[in-house]
């Protein structure tokens, strides 16, 4: 089996043969306050749950890597606040960005509805080729769900969204949306121009860098 790629560049074969190519793309996580945007990019970058977590003010910045084939994708993540007040930024976010996913409670149907306002945005303002993916979150509390599996799928489907119920708390599906993203993405376009936005002070400024999460 090839090694790992590290950061900085293609990992070589024997035969001197370049292993990988890195591509980077910028992702943004969109949705009403408290439906666990913040807790999903924790538990995706770092592994982690923390019952309790603080609400985003501005925006969080994160970083991490999946390995596919012989590509190293690397997501630059945006978590976004979803305190209405915070609204007006979220183009500045977006603007540029190759993904999205847009998350919703499935235990609160007003969250549902946001998103479909979320994903209407996208569609008429952000990227034409973006890459949309829809998450109904907080799948463990299922037996307490007031939007239907069905229901989500099908409007995921009519629009052309990739589609998953997640659970930050118990990991499931949260690599898998991340990495369903990253198979969509094309490959060759990873490099393009990004716009160069940063965290102000009044933004959470976390970075961190994995390796080939799987």
């Amino acid at each position: 089996m090839a090694s790992s790629p590290r950061a900085g560049g293609a990992a070589q074969r024997p035969n001197g043969a370049t292993q990988n190519k890195i591509c980077q793309f910028k992702l943004v996580l969109l949705g009403e306050s408290a439906v666990g945007k913040s807790s999903l990019v924790l538990r995706f970058v770092k592994g982690q749950f923390h019952e309790y977590q603080e609400s985003t003010i501005g925006a969080a910045f994160l970083t991490q890597t999946l390995c596919i084939d012989d590509t190293t994708v690397k997501f630059e993540i945006w978590d976004t606040a979803g305190q209405e007040r915070y609204h007006s930024l979220a183009p500045m976010y977006y603007r540029g960005a190759q993904a999205a996913i847009v998350v919703y409670d499935i235990q609160n149907s007003d969250s549902f509805a946001r998103a479909k306002t979320w994903v209407k945005e996208l569609q008429r303002q952000a990227s034409p080729n973006i890459v949309i993916a829809l998450a109904g979150n907080k799948a463990d509390l299922a037996n307490s769900r007031v939007v239907d599996y069905e229901e989500a799928k099908q409007y995921a489907d009519d629009n052309g969204l990739l589609f998953m119920e997640t659970s930050a708390k118990t990991a499931v599906n949260v690599n898998d949306i991340f990495l369903a993203i990253a198979k969509k993405l094309p490959k060759n376009e990873g490099a393009g121009p990004q716009q160069n936005i940063r965290p102000t002070q009044n933004e959470t400024n976390r970075q961190t860098s994995g390796c080939c999460s799987k």
